[in-house]
């Protein structure tokens, strides 16, 4: 029998991968403020971003920041490009 490690995320789907995708974009351009828990979840569950603090915003002291493994994994989609504005 197989077993499961518990604290591994499961695999992304299509729609998670281009969500993430979208949602760090919007993480590089520092507009991440409305972006659904359940979607910061799936980032920090595949180490794609982090939660940084202390940072210094306008109301808050902690911030999300994108990891190593993030920037290759938008590198490997071409993603890496943004259009902040």
């Amino acid at each position: 029998m197989d077993s499961i490690d518990w604290l591994e995320a499961p695999p992304m789907t299509d729609d998670q991968r281009r969500n993430a995708l979208a949602d760090m974009a919007l993480i590089v351009c520092g507009e991440e403020l409305n972006l659904p828990w359940r979607r910061v979840r799936i980032l920090l569950d595949h180490k794609l971003a982090v939660v940084q603090h202390p940072v210094l915003t306008a109301g808050s002291r902690t911030s999300l920041g994108l990891t190593d493994h993030g920037l290759r994994f938008m590198d490997a989609a071409g993603a890496r490009q943004t259009n902040c504005v």
